[in-house]
């Protein structure tokens, strides 16, 4: 009942990249204005590896559990990971399918 997430973070830039949080929303493909969207943010269960910084020209690989889900087709899951005291700021946005093609372990 658990999904394992593995999430290479890879810095290309001389500057160090340090992590400020890494989080796991479900959330709606469009956004319109003047209208309620939902955000639900997903827990994490359990953190495998330390990525607290990723030094430049390296590369750091964290592995998290969230409990399973699937994701309706007009939603998706977002992944944001958030630099400390800088400005950036990655979304990588994955849909239901890749989710269900998921291999088992």
């Amino acid at each position: 009942d658990v999904i394992f997430y593995r999430v290479r973070i890879r810095n290309k830039s001389n500057i160090d990249y340090d992590v400020d949080f890494l989080k796991f929303f479900i959330r709606d493909n469009t956004r319109i204005k003047r209208t309620a969207s939902q955000e639900v943010e997903s827990p994490v269960l359990y953190r495998a590896g330390e990525a607290q910084k990723v030094s430049g020209k390296s590369q750091s690989e964290i592995v998290y559990a969230l409990q399973k889900f699937t994701i309706p087709d007009a939603k998706h899951l977002a992944i944001e990971l958030f630099e400390k005291n800088g400005g950036r700021h990655f979304l990588l946005r994955v849909k239901n399918k890749s989710i269900v093609r998921a291999r088992p372990l």
